[in-house]
């Protein structure tokens, strides 16, 4: 049975503890969080040893536990790019690795990170480079996905032309590259995360790369829509995704994981009345996300 989970970006501004927006959560019909390890990586968190990480982690999971919630996914730094400055790779990548443990502790058995996306990599320009350099990135953190035991989710990207003028295909945008990436690292510790939003602005159909991946390889997801003009992060039904397509394209394959919304840009358009209208935005999110799951 697919579970539903959400990214906890609503939160901002709602003046509510972590049990409130938890139990919140629940309360709307989602079982999972996408829980946000996304600190830019000269952060304090990751300056922790790994006890004072451990600690502060098992204390968020007891949270969300308590209020019927349970970390399905999380997502690590998306700074660990280096080349222009390439004297702070070792500090990036230290964040991955901490990224990581917080991962296990919080008790989540994926943890979602890009690949290495230099803006030379467009169309298919520079395949070779680019996955020589992601090969060297997904090995070194390799050990320590198996230690800590969690699965490392390699996430489909777009890129932009600025020549064109729009966004267009980048690392990984494919699923034929998704597989690539995972055969060649020859390990059960990585996995796919498919972006259904990015695979629009890449030019890519969502529905058609949710069976050339099969249940084999498609593990996690970040679900959001979009014109497929702009990175929008909008609810399911707001844009030009074929939503119904994805849900039965999911049950289809036989997909167990989370449908998990990537979607918090529309709670930023409530403006003013965000504080009074998030939660009940949040119960449409979970009734929508429910209906595409329930698509044969």
């Amino acid at each position: 049975m697919i579970k539903l989970g959400t990214q906890c970006g609503f939160w901002g501004g709602l003046d509510l503890s972590e049990a409130e927006m938890y139990k919140a959560m629940s309360d709307a019909g989602f079982s999972s969080i996408d829980y946000s390890l996304m600190h830019w990586y000269q952060s304090d968190i990751w300056k922790m040893t790994d006890e004072e990480l451990k600690n502060y982690m098992t204390e968020q999971k007891n949270i969300m536990n308590a209020n019927g919630i349970f970390a399905g996914q999380t997502h690590s730094p998306m700074d660990a790019d280096y080349l222009d400055h390439p004297e702070t790779k070792e500090a990036r990548w230290h964040a991955q690795v901490q990224a990581i443990k917080a991962a296990s502790f919080l008790g989540s058995p994926y943890i979602v990170i890009h690949p290495l996306f230099p803006l030379f990599r467009i169309h298919d320009r520079e395949y070779e480079r680019t996955k020589e350099m992601n090969m060297e990135y997904y090995n070194f953190l390799k050990p320590y996905l198996e230690e800590y035991n969690v699965k490392g989710a390699i996430e489909n990207l777009a890129n932009f032309d600025f020549v064109l003028g729009r966004c267009c295909e980048g690392v990984c945008s494919s699923a034929k590259e998704l597989i690539d990436y995972v055969d060649t690292l020859n390990s059960d510790r990585f996995v796919v995360c498919l972006d259904v939003g990015h695979a629009a602005l890449a030019g890519e159909n969502p529905v058609r790369m949710i069976y050339e991946l099969g249940k084999k390889y498609l593990h996690v997801t970040h679900m959001h829509d979009n014109d497929y003009i702009g990175d929008n992060h909008m609810m399911a039904g707001l844009g030009k995704i074929d939503w119904w397509g994805i849900g039965k394209a999911l049950n289809d394959i036989g997909f167990e994981g989370i449908f998990n919304y990537e979607a918090d840009d529309s709670y930023v358009h409530l403006g003013e009345y965000r504080k009074h209208l998030s939660l009940d935005l949040l119960k449409v999110y979970a009734q929508v996300g429910k209906a595409i799951v329930s698509v044969k």
